[in-house]
């Protein structure tokens, strides 16, 4: 039987995976690993899931910290059922699926797809950078369920603001009272990389900032926008709410967003720097020659 595997490591998106009867995964921290689970207590090869049409088998394969079903070490265990389980630190749900089950969730996983790709192209149709800012915030609020979230952008890194928000004052996004958001900011701008967690309260460097603990902050994500090499702002979203957990695959579709935003950006920048030439070629008297003249030399 087919089953959908879940792992949720602390400060990093869940992963989840479909498995297929009759494959064997390793699951390691291995880049070469089918499940890999980038977490210090996971070993590089550290066990290995195997299904057939009546139940999952999960194998120790001689890993550091070892492998816990129902809070017990073991060295293998067989599931017919849903259950949850530890490999290393990191806490893992297994649970069979009927085919038709598994043929939905592909479906969805699709038409989530299809979504992301829609909402990135019509960033290319918007015209001004304010109304471009604020399609790519509702389109990573929309893909990551979450309910607020603002857009950085600037010229420069150094001038980076506030140019588009949603479910947020102004007076929410000042350092002091809006603390939280700002170290995950500040790591994403300085990285270039997404931050993402879960949930707060199992964060070691978000759980602990009183902003978050005093404004509720329970999952947030913060994608940077880029063009080339070129910082140009990043994408902040989160939640007071509990609701569904951000997995890798919402990543991949809000990353998407940040990167299409980036390009758009880069072209509606391009196109005002032209314009802003025109302009300043047609009062100093110098008439831009037309399409038809040229064709003629």
């Amino acid at each position: 039987m087919p089953a959908r595997f879940s792992a949720y490591p602390p400060d990093r998106a869940v992963v989840v995976r479909m498995l297929d009867e009759g494959r064997r995964y390793d699951v390691g921290r291995s880049a070469s690993s089918t499940l890999q689970l980038d977490h210090a207590s996971v070993s590089r090869r550290h066990a290995e899931i195997l299904g057939d049409a009546e139940s999952w088998q999960l194998v120790d394969v001689g890993s550091k910290n070892g492998l816990r079903v129902d809070g017990r070490l073991v060295v293998e265990a067989h599931l017919s059922s849903p259950a949850w389980f530890a490999i290393g630190d990191v806490y893992c749900w297994l649970e069979p699926l009927d085919a038709e089950t598994a043929r939905d969730a592909a479906a969805f996983a699709e038409v989530r797809r299809s979504t992301s790709r829609a909402l990135s192209q019509q960033l290319h149709h918007v015209a001004g950078v304010e109304p471009l800012l604020r399609h790519a915030l509702d389109a990573v609020l929309e893909l990551s369920q979450l309910e607020r979230g603002f857009v950085l952008y600037g010229a420069t890194p150094d001038d980076l603001r506030v140019r588009a928000a949603q479910g947020l004052r102004s007076d929410e996004l000042t350092a002091s009272a809006f603390a939280g958001s700002a170290g995950a900011l500040q790591r994403c701008l300085a990285e270039r990389h997404s931050v993402i967690c879960c949930d707060t309260s199992d964060s070691p460097w978000l759980g602990a900032r009183p902003s978050v603990v005093l404004g509720g902050i329970r999952a947030l994500v913060c994608v940077p926008v880029v063009f080339g090499t070129e910082l140009l702002g990043a994408i902040y979203a989160d939640s007071r709410q509990p609701g569904p957990l951000l997995t890798e695959f919402d990543l991949e579709l809000v990353e998407g967003v940040a990167q299409q935003a980036g390009a758009a950006l880069a072209a509606a920048r391009l196109r005002g720097a032209v314009d802003e030439l025109l302009d300043a070629a047609g009062q100093a008297g110098i008439a831009a020659p037309r399409w038809s003249d040229l064709r003629k030399r």
